[in-house]
């Protein structure tokens, strides 16, 4: 069944749309609480490209703190999220010491 022009815009008006600031926001606070690590950066945020109605986030998080820091082991995390900011799924993508760099 096709929706007309009409359909389509009522559908779109009625989703909510995050901008990519609440998106970094959303998204970083989201997976800290589901993952329970302390985030160190946002790497990456962009637009699912298959869809463009979810969002693709790469974030750094402190897997254990060390002493010095330097010690730290950081681990790359990539988390998908719907067009309302909903976790959909993530995955450990790569671990490192703090100063070193990824494989």
């Amino acid at each position: 069944m096709m929706m007309s022009e009409e359909q389509e815009s009522r559908e779109t008006e009625n989703s909510p749309t995050i901008v990519l600031e609440e998106m970094i926001a959303i998204g970083s606070q989201k997976l800290a609480n589901v993952i329970g690590l302390k985030l160190l950066a946002v790497v990456e945020v962009r637009r699912q490209e298959e869809s463009e109605s979810g969002w693709m986030m790469k974030l750094e998080f402190v897997e254990r703190e060390g002493i010095p820091n330097t010690m730290d082991l950081v681990g790359l995390y990539e988390a998908a999220f719907d067009q309302s900011g909903r976790l959909q799924n993530y995955t450990r993508l790569d671990m490192r010491k703090r100063g070193e760099s990824y494989n």
